[in-house]
């Protein structure tokens, strides 16, 4: 699982909730002051919000049970997912403890989830504040469902879990097209977006989450949705991902990889890749 030191990190959180937001300082933080629940059939969610938010909830609650709808396609949550909602940017980076991060919104756990406000993000349109809410809940609860149902095992590569999340939340349509992707990998030459370095993670995002995308498509269209499944139930008994992935494709880890890459993540040159039984 990510790992976060909780009292180290979100030291800036009582200043933001008063409304100023400094750098943060050696000071732990006091639990966001609020309190809020949004039960689903299969769902079960705990909020919890500085005083500023208590505008967003009802629409947060509204958000949270339509994106955990798409999610059942892998399974059911075991535990509740308790969403800390912070009141800006700053708050969320400091939580996270990634610093540099523009584009973050959110970041999963198992039990948690760590969302910057939506009335921080600055976007002139409600619809579309609303329509990326959704999405951005959906990625972040796939997440979630998919730690508690891999039960403590080790975390797959991160074009797997992000592939998972972006497409279970249905964001194809943010991300580069396989055609993009291939005019990227050109100009890019070395550089490896399955399994990216910290530095590309943080300055390609689209390119990386697109790769992800893609890639996790790949997977499905080779496995299907019962490959997933049995994929994360292998890991969470005790197989490794590569030979829970061999069992459930056909294929090793390695090679599906490479041609993924070398096919531009076109399904029908990865297609052709694997008729043709390349390495």
């Amino acid at each position: 699982m990510r790992s976060v030191r909780l009292p180290a990190v979100l030291c800036a959180l009582a200043a933001a909730c008063a409304g100023t937001a400094p750098r943060p300082s050696s000071t732990v933080q006091r639990d966001l002051p609020l309190a809020a629940q949004a039960r689903a059939e299969a769902a079960s969610f705990d909020l919890r919000y500085c005083s500023d938010d208590q505008g967003e909830i009802e629409r947060l609650r509204a958000a949270l049970l339509t994106a955990a709808g798409p999610l059942s396609r892998w399974g059911a949550f075991e535990q509740p997912v308790a969403i800390r909602v912070y009141p800006d940017h700053q708050s969320l980076e400091a939580a996270v403890q990634r610093e540099g991060y523009p584009w973050l919104r959110a970041w999963a756990f198992a039990d948690r989830i760590f969302l910057q406000s939506p009335r921080s993000w600055n976007d002139p349109s409600p619809a579309t504040v609303a329509a990326e809410l959704r999405e951005l809940l959906a990625h972040e609860l796939t997440h979630a469902l998919m730690y508690q149902l891999l039960g403590g095992a080790p975390e797959p590569p991160l074009w797997f879990r992000e592939g998972m999340a972006s497409v279970t939340a249905g964001q194809g349509h943010r991300r580069p097209t396989a055609e993009e992707l291939s005019r990227w990998i050109a100009a890019h030459p070395g550089q490896d977006l399955l399994e990216p370095a910290p530095e590309v993670y943080r300055t390609e995002k689209e390119a990386v989450y697109g790769a992800a995308h893609r890639a996790f498509e790949l997977f499905v269209a080779l496995a299907g949705d019962e490959g997933v499944r049995e994929l994360l139930l292998l890991t969470r008994g005790g197989a490794s991902f590569e030979d829970a992935f061999a069992t459930v494709t056909g294929v090793g880890l390695a090679r599906f990889e490479v041609d993924a890459v070398r096919a531009r993540f076109s399904r029908a040159g990865f297609e052709r890749r694997q008729g043709a039984g390349s390495d």
